[in-house]
């Protein structure tokens, strides 16, 4: 049991819901104006085929946000291509790491671990079910955050305190105003422990250093990270889901 706990959390560290919501009507000229705008600040790596051409480009821009939470809620399977593709028009709106912001409890959506995976695993169902789902709280002042992953069927549960330090690598600058926009913070696993079912918390002995979380994208409803092994993770705040319901 302490080898799959130690695993799961490693995993964790290195890589870094039943209502559906209606997709937005695509507006193409809003969209096409919103990728005008913000394309500069788009991720290198954006790949106009691979999110189904230009007119699709155009409608998925119309309100990005809006339908990216529409696929989450959704209970259809999400193809891999229609998440990377709004979460890049979405990294351009160059809304990074701040304190202001990420201080305080998230639930968990979505994660992948990373781009070959066939889907995201969506866990709105559960959270909106009140099912147990991984969490992370940031304390801002204390510059942590505690992580919780779960074992497949949920009923353990291992913990990880993590300290991190925003810094300047990986920077991206804002569209028109070329303001510097922080994306990266450095994580250390300073604490851990494991819960399985109803017996005794138990401490491990595991400390890590060297990992990353980057912030693609943060605002006062939702966050989306991908860590330093392509894991990527769609967070959202308790009151942001109950609104789904």
């Amino acid at each position: 049991m302490f080898n799959l706990a130690i695993k799961t959390l490693a995993i964790f560290f290195l890589q870094g819901q039943a209502t559906a919501l209606v997709a937005p009507a695509a507006d193409v000229s809003t969209g096409k104006a919103n990728f005008l705008k913000y394309k500069s600040a788009l991720p290198s790596d954006f790949n106009v085929v691979a999110s189904g051409g230009w007119n699709n480009v155009y409608k998925l821009n119309s309100d990005p946000k809006a339908t990216l939470m529409s696929l989450v809620t959704s209970n259809e399977s999400t193809e891999n291509s229609e998440v990377d593709a709004l979460v890049s028009m979405l990294f351009s709106r160059s809304k990074g790491y701040s304190a202001d912001l990420v201080n305080g409890e998230w639930k968990l959506l979505y994660n992948r671990s990373g781009k070959k995976s066939p889907k995201l695993q969506k866990l709105v169902k559960n959270t909106l079910e009140k099912k147990s789902v991984p969490d992370s709280t940031f304390d801002t002042k204390a510059m942590t955050f505690e992580g919780t992953v779960l074992t497949p069927r949920g009923n353990g549960a291992l913990r990880s305190t993590v300290k991190y330090d925003p810094v300047g690598a990986g920077y991206t600058l804002e569209a028109g105003s070329k303001k510097i926009v922080i994306r990266r913070i450095m994580c250390d696993i300073i604490g851990a422990s494991f819960k399985y079912s109803k017996l005794p918390k138990l401490p491990l002995p595991i400390r890590a250093k060297g990992g990353s979380l980057d912030f693609l994208y943060m605002d006062e409803d939702i966050r989306i990270t991908k860590g330093n092994k392509g894991g990527l993770f769609i967070h959202a705040r308790p009151d942001y889901i109950k609104a789904l319901a």
